[in-house]
């Protein structure tokens, strides 16, 4: 080989090398746990009409209903960005229209949020909450 060729060759493997290095890093940030806070809804709810409370219109606990039916939950944060929680909707449905936090990780496969630590504002301050059981 020639001197050209060589230190062509090692630049581009230098490149290929950083490139790795860069992506890794990358992968191990994007592991790291997330907190999302605001009103949580009832997706279906909120997609139709924007309803960010648990009674919609003249239907009292509207929210709650569908969540129990199995219809899928989010959160709705201060920004209007809707984040979807990769929960079990009936066992959050108590909590439609209510303001929470949830520390935990988006999902790597698809744009899905996976909360590991509840916590539900009561009076103004935020209390931890058990988080229902899942299937995994």
């Amino acid at each position: 080989m020639h001197k050209n060729q060589i230190v062509v060759l090692f630049a581009v493997l230098l490149m290929a090398f950083a490139v790795a290095v860069m992506l890794s890093a990358q992968e191990k940030a994007a592991a790291k746990p997330e907190t999302i806070a605001g009103t949580l809804v009832d997706l279906k709810c909120y997609a139709a009409g924007g309803f960010l409370t648990n009674d919609h219109g003249d239907t009292k606990a509207c929210g709650a209903m569908c969540a129990t039916g199995g219809l899928p939950v989010g959160v709705v944060d201060a920004q209007k960005k809707v984040h979807f929680l990769g929960v079990p909707a009936p066992a959050y449905a108590s909590l439609v229209g209510q303001e929470v936090r949830f520390t935990g990780m988006h999902g790597k496969n698809a744009d899905l949020f996976i909360p590991e630590k509840l916590e539900v504002k009561e009076d103004g301050k935020w209390v931890e909450k058990k988080l229902p059981k899942t299937m995994m």
